[in-house]
């Protein structure tokens, strides 16, 4: 009634007539409903509630996820097939879901990962999930966001174990248990570590990332030569396989090592087992230096085989002197087929071992004039006496030409030797040297080439020296003379075998040319840098119309100041 019964005004919701103060009787009072409203609200929510709880989530197929499941609540099922990653600052998770109809990324805030993380169910790569949570459909795709950690299922498989040799790209998200020796540790990005594991079927890298630290705890590494099992999941970086851990938990050390090459007699070695891993002893017979590194005759009584040292791998040793004639050694490496013959390659410097040294062989070579070394010596170590007359470098070591007063003979030094020198510093243009080495001929010239830098003696050292000239005096007409200049390093830039310098000194430019086996082993390699000051000896050559100052030996630069930068 909205109207006064005694009065006729309109009177609202009041209950007395504000005109002439009559009650209005039947009228419900505006408090009874207010609460009686408020009862059955509540009642209505808590229905909705407990229908909601009984009422299963709908499965979506992944694939059929679009713009009319916007804001759904829904649950995918499928297997994780990318991540987890995870942002310890802001607590951010996100893992990818695939079943047989599509993908979807899945996403967790700060306290949903908190509570899945202390729970122990962060889904990692290749675990068989279930996540419901809220759908959101963007351009990008669709995501989807858990808001309650109880909806996220996880069943872990069972590791199945295997030999590292025997995964394949069919393998992917496969759980697998192996075993293995840990060959080699690189973190090519701050938040990367790879660790290579070897077995004697193969190797395979094991994956651990930033997130997998961040979720299960830091790691630290083994060490090259520890023997580690690891349970992971195989994933796929560029069709290769790789195992990626759920846990740094997961990398657990072995107290037996694994064996990864088998100690073959060296007549045992067969073309049919080219890669595989195989480890073999004996003595230095004999060293060849090339342009790339140098190549070891190993004899074991039973037979001979080539094992080939890449230069890097040199530099690497701690003792490249010890590759001498006579050196007995225990190598472990790749067998190869190169050109019909057998060759060992190792990896690593700790891959070669040296047993023991050469002893007395330097001593027992006779020294002879230069003038009387023909091609019938072809083969005999000779020890020889001289003046280096001449230098020159190559890209597997330096050329020096030695003269007695009866003859001139190269000695040739590759790089392994080179670097087992007692005096580098000392052996240049004016140096008197006795040297010992294998005799052999080479497009018609001998040569004496040293197994080590122990067979090199400087007995009296030299110095190169040559005219000094201002670098803008310096013309084609100089091409093939030897002089000496300095100047400020306005620019280095780096090219396949080497680094070009420029150098300016108030009177013109020039490029300084180092070649990489010359560069490497420059004094104070680390001050050429712009602004250093810097002196050279070299041979002028012209190369595409410019002027080149090409130093023979790394002695033959001298950074005389740099910047502090």
């Amino acid at each position: 009634m909205s109207h006064c019964s005694q009065c006729g005004r309109y009177i609202g919701p009041y209950e007395a007539c504000p005109y002439c103060g009559a009650r209005v009787e039947g009228r419900v009072p505006i408090r009874v409903v207010k609460t009686v409203a408020v009862v059955v609200a509540t009642v209505g929510l808590f229905v909705l509630r407990l229908i909601a709880a009984r009422t299963p989530i709908p499965r979506l197929p992944i694939g059929q996820i679009g713009a009319t499941a916007n804001m759904a609540y829904a649950r995918v099922e499928g297997w994780v097939v990318r991540g987890p990653i995870y942002y310890p600052d802001s607590g951010y998770l996100s893992f990818t879901v695939a079943d047989e109809t599509g993908e979807i990324r899945v996403a967790a805030y700060r306290k949903e990962s908190d509570a899945l993380r202390a729970e122990g169910r962060i889904p990692a790569l290749g675990d068989r999930v279930s996540v419901a949570g809220t759908v959101q459909v963007r351009e990008g795709g669709a995501a989807l966001t858990i808001n309650l950690p109880e909806h996220v299922e996880v069943v872990r498989p069972e590791p199945v174990e295997r030999t590292l040799g025997s995964l394949t790209p069919s393998d992917q998200l496969l759980r697998v248990r192996v075993r293995g020796q840990v060959w080699a540790i690189r973190q090519p990005r701050d938040d990367l570590i790879i660790i290579t594991l070897r077995d004697p079927t193969g190797a395979v890298d094991v994956v651990v990332d930033r997130a997998l630290q961040a979720l299960t705890g830091g790691l630290t590494p083994p060490q090259p030569g520890d023997s580690v099992e690891v349970v992971g999941t195989v994933d796929l970086y560029r069709d290769a396989p790789q195992i990626v851990p759920t846990s740094v938990l997961d990398i657990v050390p072995l107290p037996e090592p694994v064996e990864v090459a088998p100690r073959l007699p060296i007549d045992r070695l067969r073309a049919d087992d080219a890669g595989r891993m195989v480890t073999v002893e004996g003595e230095v017979a004999r060293v060849d230096g090339f342009s790339s590194g140098a190549k070891l005759a190993l004899e074991d009584g039973t037979g001979e085989v080539t094992v080939l040292l890449w230069q890097d791998l040199i530099q690497e040793l701690g003792d490249p002197a010890a590759l001498a004639t006579g050196a007995r050694l225990r190598v472990t490496g790749e067998l190869a087929l190169y050109r019909g013959r057998l060759e060992v390659v190792p990896e690593r410097p700790m891959d070669v071992e040296v047993l023991a040294r050469a002893e007395g062989v330097v001593e027992e070579a006779p020294l002879v004039p230069i003038g009387e070394l023909e091609d019938d010596r072809a083969g005999a170590t000779v020890t020889v006496e001289g003046a280096v007359v001449d230098t020159a470098s190559f890209a597997g070591g330096f050329r020096l030409t030695l003269e007695d007063g009866t003859g001139q003979v190269v000695l040739l030094l590759p790089l392994a030797v080179y670097d087992g020198l007692a005096d580098p510093a000392g052996l240049n243009l004016g140096a008197w040297v006795r040297a010992s080495g294998r005799v052999e001929a080479h497009e018609g010239e001998l040569q004496v080439v040293p197994s080590s830098g122990d067979w090199v003696e400087v007995l009296t050292p030299g110095e190169a020296t040559a005219p000094r000239r201002e670098i803008g005096s310096l013309s084609p007409g100089d091409e093939g003379a030897r002089v000496a200049v300095e100047g400020a390093v306005v620019r280095v830039e780096p090219f396949s075998s080497g680094r070009r310098v420029w150098l300016e000194d108030g009177t013109g430019g020039a490029v300084l040319l180092l070649w990489e086996n010359v560069y490497r082993r420059v004094p104070e390699r680390e001050r050429l840098i712009p602004g250093a000051w810097v002196e050279v000896q070299g041979v002028v050559q012209v190369y595409r119309g410019k002027l080149e100052v090409v130093p023979a030996l790394p002695y033959d630069v001298t950074v005389l100041t740099a910047t502090s930068g």
